[in-house]
């Protein structure tokens, strides 16, 4: 699971509202260093496993402010 992974869709956004700055992805890092980026929103991501899914908390900006 570690590496950068391509955001191709999302149940509240198009493609092309999810690509508006960038390709869309999520990426994680072996090394906790972990990133998300869509729509013109990039943050680092604290995340969590289990056996049948990732969570997530993120911390970051959207369009330069504070999210």
């Amino acid at each position: 699971m570690i590496g950068p992974w391509r955001i191709f869709g999302a149940d509240l956004w198009d493609r092309d509202y999810l690509n508006l700055v960038e390709p869309a992805k999520i990426t994680i890092g072996a090394n906790a260093h972990d990133e998300i980026a869509f729509r013109a929103m990039q943050a680092g991501l604290d995340l969590g496993y289990s056996t049948s899914m990732v969570s997530f908390t993120r911390a970051g900006c959207d369009e330069m402010d504070e999210v």
